[in-house]
């Protein structure tokens, strides 16, 4: 997001516009790695930033399904 010049406010601005449901201070934390999200807003915050920067180059936010078992948010599976 830095990158593409986007604040947190406006990701968040935009996440909210697309159906997410946590508020501006979560989504800080998130980024932050100091708040987990459930799976559905993290997917919806990852849309987010891949539609405000899909004019730049770079890497994109991965979505929930794209993920490998590393993902500290994700339990492990018996």
């Amino acid at each position: 997001m830095t990158a593409a010049q986007v604040s947190t406010g406006d990701l968040w601005l935009y996440y909210f516009g697309i159906g997410g449901s946590v508020g501006e201070y979560e989504v800080e934390a998130y980024l932050q790695a100091l708040l987990s999200l459930p799976e559905l807003q993290r997917d919806r915050l990852a849309m987010a930033a891949n539609e405000l920067s899909s004019d730049q180059a770079g890497p994109r936010a991965p979505y929930s399904d794209e993920l490998g078992s590393g993902d500290p948010s994700r339990p492990e599976e018996s």
